[in-house]
């Protein structure tokens, strides 16, 4: 059961709602995809979505991004954290 109090984000890609620290919290900036740096605007990823080749490179294809490079980076993070 959920405390009343945990905070509930939405996936981009699949629209999914998630726990906030359940998800993957990451932010455009200049045409470059980073992990969330504490200020600014951002968006959340899931891992089903991560793990989906064919989201990824949609995501990729919206954000401007290498597709490759795109998933490279988001296993990394996920890795490493």
């Amino acid at each position: 059961m959920l405390k009343k109090n945990v905070p509930i984000r939405m996936c981009i890609a699949c629209r999914q709602r998630y726990t906030q620290n359940t998800i993957l919290r990451l932010q455009q900036n200049d045409h470059n995809i980073i992990a969330y740096q504490g200020h600014g605007r951002s968006f959340y990823l899931c891992d089903g979505c991560i793990n989906d080749t064919k989201k990824i490179k949609g995501l990729a294809k919206r954000f401007r991004q290498d597709a490759e490079q795109f998933d490279k980076f988001l296993k990394e993070l996920i890795k490493y954290g």
